[in-house]
């Protein structure tokens, strides 16, 4: 029983985003959000500065200098007069970017007008270039939404969006970057927390339990329940690191972290209600029992080793069961929310059969 379970627990972190250390993250504009909808809809991120091609970006070797040159011969606005050497290099280096340093997995996000809403996806394939008979065809009359004549191209795969007002606040300076594109890696936690209620990244289950209160958050029942929820990690998983980090202004979030998968989702899985403790060290899933010392000890990497003392075992099995009720408390008090998705793909498990 214990084996089905753990396969279980495997099922469900397969259905678990699984965030890429290694991609970067890109602030890509729609033209103020003019072809927000058109990104969306078919599926890409683009740029303008037609004039210039795939071929002129790629001929230069990544030399900025040599595509200044190409953009004041080609581009009608750098024979303007009052056309400065500085905006002739920041186009340069928005142009080697979004076409040199984009790469396959990395994500993009996409803010709307006003930057109310923001696309997020992920880069599927290899930048491509549309002809000119293309942008052409592709005119928006009859559309709902507006389809822009960007030809260099990123195919992208959106994996979901979210609104300015859930976000972290400390992607409101994400947000006044006014170019086109931007690498925006330092706010890679605050986007993942804002897409994803759970995910998983280098093996570590990043938790994320939304605080509804509206009124003024007591630090005693803050408090009460980070500490309570680590004792419960420890008791149970004494190997197992769990980090936390708290957001939380009414509303708010708390997110955990746990250094290993399977762990962090059985204590979940004890918190939501998925999974029961009972008395004599067992646990109790739907309506199967089943023990845990085998379970307790692989889940902590002792595979080859049994707990020193039983009776500590029971003990500490006994304090979590109790941790578990006295966590209910707090939990109201700030209206605690579960990442719903989590707690959808645990209920799973209760149709496990003997």
């Amino acid at each position: 029983m214990n084996f089905e379970l753990l396969m279980h627990l495997k099922e469900i972190e397969e259905k678990i985003p699984n965030v890429n250390s290694s991609s970067d993250y890109w602030l890509v504009r729609a033209d103020s959000g003019r072809y927000y909808d058109d990104f969306r809809i078919n599926n890409y991120v683009g740029i303008g500065w037609n004039e210039i091609s795939l071929q002129d970006i790629r001929g230069t070797n990544n030399d900025s200098s040599k595509l200044k040159l190409i953009l004041k011969d080609k581009l009608p606005e750098a024979k303007e007069k009052g056309y400065s050497e500085q905006k002739c290099g920041i186009t340069a280096g928005q142009l080697m970017r979004f076409c040199n340093n984009i790469k396959l997995n990395d994500i993009v996000i996409v803010p709307s007008a006003g930057s109310s809403e923001f696309l997020v996806g992920k880069v599927i394939g290899e930048i491509f270039e549309i002809s000119d008979e293309q942008t052409k065809k592709d005119v928006s009359f009859g559309l709902e939404y507006e389809k822009s004549e960007f030809r260099k191209r990123w195919p992208i795969e959106w994996v979901g969006s979210f609104g300015r007002l859930e976000a972290d606040s400390a992607l409101f300076k994400m947000i006044y970057s006014q170019t086109t594109l931007s690498k925006v890696n330092e706010y890679k936690t605050f986007i993942n927390r804002a897409l994803f209620s759970c995910y998983i990244e280098d093996n570590k289950l990043h938790l994320n339990y939304q605080v509804t209160e509206k009124k003024e958050i007591q630090g005693v029942y803050l408090g009460q329940f980070v500490y309570q929820y680590s004792v419960l990690n420890d008791l149970l998983f004494p190997d197992t690191r769990l980090d936390s980090k708290i957001n939380v202004q009414s509303p708010g979030v708390i997110e955990f972290i746990s250094y290993g998968v399977p762990t962090g989702l059985l204590i979940f899985g004890i918190l939501s209600g998925a999974i029961i403790l009972l008395g004599g060290g067992k646990f109790k899933i739907g309506k199967i029992e089943f023990g845990t010392s085998g379970l307790l000890s692989a889940l902590s990497n002792r595979e080859s080793k049994k707990l020193d003392n039983e009776i500590k075992r029971l003990d500490n099995m006994k304090k979590a069961k109790e941790i578990a009720e006295e966590l209910k408390v707090p939990m109201s008090e700030l209206g605690i929310k579960y990442p719903k998705e989590l707690k959808n793909a645990l209920k799973k498990v209760e149709n496990v059969e003997d």
